[in-house]
């Protein structure tokens, strides 16, 4: 990722801090998705997750501010990465994770060395405590959402960077899961970037995938809203009388998506559009993409997609059109996530029988 360094917001390359994130392989599917397919395979990257490549720019700032202790709110991908990130510049990680987390998340980050505290109350207030808290205590906050901190925000402009220099041009469509909106947002940024610089003539159309009833950011983008207050209210208005919708897309379930406003801005400018995605389209997305790429992602990852095939069947994606869908995240870190909706099938074989058996079982493959 480093190579775009003249890019990103550093200025002291001799302390960058670096795992290898980035320069993740484009991917052409081998599967037939009704289009030109690629798959931009994020799951490689060091802690499994697109989240390295804005943890490496935060912790790096964070070393050429001579602070120490960093603190954010998240027990997914951005945990893990701020751990991590965190430990190889030697600083204290302090992750204030949900109420319930459960351990097989929070496991990896005592690997690391970090302070896990549980929050007790809503996702919203956890997020200004944080804010709050790290201004009191003259803590780095490294939650990934641009008002805490724009410095990360700029990391995934380089998946852009890679995309158009691995496809040598520009695809029709971007498809990006979209949980707070800032990858999303970074993404068309970069591109945008690529465009001011002459580096190529046109835009793709961004595609922005949400769990199923998770609505916020259409009926923002129909109601034309333009500033995070206005949204913020509109969240109020729909929220207020039922809680957020249940979904195993554990990553992409935010009520109100942090860098929504951006987000919104980004399909709007593009001409793209927001997709919903059921809990079952995802679990089979997953499975397909296992099965028939070699690609193990978490269910959060996989709606890409899921929403490829809405968009196709919609006949809003043409046969002749180039897509690339960001697959964000490994599915190795969410296997505890994926042991609630898949059980193991297994056939006992023994020494005596186990040929016969076999022999039977292939019969019908």
């Amino acid at each position: 990722m480093w190579k775009y360094a003249q890019l990103l917001p550093v200025s002291e390359p001799s302390k960058i801090v670096t795992l290898g994130e980035g320069n993740t392989p484009l991917i052409r599917a081998r599967a037939d998705y009704g289009t030109r397919l690629f798959l931009k395979n994020e799951t490689v990257n060091p802690t499994g997750s697109h989240k390295d490549r804005a943890m490496s720019v935060a912790v790096t700032k964070a070393v050429e501010f001579g602070l120490k202790r960093c603190m954010l709110y998240s027990d997914g991908s951005a945990a893990l990465s701020s751990a991590a990130y965190a430990a190889r510049a030697g600083i204290m990680n302090i992750v204030l994770a949900p109420q319930g987390s459960p351990d097989y998340r929070l496991l990896p980050l005592m690997v690391y060395g970090s302070l896990v505290l549980e929050y007790m109350g809503e996702a919203a207030a956890a997020l200004d405590w944080v804010h709050s808290t790290c201004k009191e205590l003259g803590l780095y906050e490294t939650t990934t959402y641009r008002l805490a901190n724009p410095y990360q925000s700029e990391g995934p402009k380089t998946i852009a960077y890679e995309i158009a220099e691995q496809l040598g041009g520009v695809p029709d469509w971007c498809l990006v899961p979209v949980g707070g909106g800032g990858t999303l947002a970074g993404i068309w940024r970069g591109f945008c970037d690529l465009r001011d610089r002459g580096q190529i003539s046109t835009l793709p159309k961004m595609a922005g995938i949400l769990p199923q009833d998770y609505l916020l950011l259409q009926e923002g983008l129909e109601r034309n809203v333009t500033n995070d207050q206005e949204l913020r209210d509109l969240a109020y208005k729909t929220s207020r009388d039922a809680a957020a919708p249940r979904t195993a897309q554990a990553k992409l379930a935010m009520a109100f998506p942090p860098d929504g406003i951006e987000a919104i801005g980004a399909i709007r400018d593009s001409g793209g559009l927001f997709v919903n995605v059921s809990d079952g389209e995802a679990l089979a997305s997953q499975l397909a993409l296992g099965a028939a790429e070699g690609i193990y992602v978490e269910i959060s990852a996989a709606v890409s997609n899921a929403a490829l095939k809405h968009l196709r069947e919609n006949r809003v994606i043409k046969s002749d059109e180039t897509v690339v869908v960001l697959l964000c995240g490994s599915g190795f870190r969410e296997t505890g996530e994926l042991a609630r909706t898949l059980s193991v099938k297994k056939v006992q074989v023994d020494q005596r029988s186990g040929v016969e058996t076999l022999a039977k079982l292939l019969k019908g493959v």
